[in-house]
């Protein structure tokens, strides 16, 4: 079975699970009536755009749409924690100095 097969029975389990019609998720999504049912076919494969917003009309990640499976927050923390680890200290004082920027101006405003 390929992606477009896989990523149509998710999305069609999905969207009964939550007792969604074809025609109100396409609504909710913002796409054509035809677009979902040719989804779940797995006729297509849709654009990454589409993709996010059938996941956002169904209640569920991207990640979920695509099978990608779901990751616990220590898991993601975990994650981080370890790539920090391996991340040179210039670079972090970078991200560090950029982060501080774009947060200085929204504190400027708050007060």
């Amino acid at each position: 079975m390929d992606f477009a097969q896989q990523l149509g029975r998710r999305m069609r389990r999905a969207r009964i699970e939550r007792g969604i019609t074809q025609a109100d998720l396409a609504a909710s999504a913002g796409v054509g009536a035809n677009y979902i049912p040719r989804l779940e076919r797995g006729e297509m494969v849709p654009s990454v755009e589409a993709a996010w917003r059938i996941a956002r009309a169904l209640g569920i990640s991207l990640d979920a749409l695509c099978g990608r499976p779901a990751r616990q927050n220590g898991e993601e923390l975990a994650e981080v924690a370890s790539r920090l680890q391996k991340t040179d200290l210039a670079a972090m004082r970078r991200v560090l100095e950029a982060l501080e920027a774009v947060g200085a101006p929204a504190r400027k405003r708050a007060r």
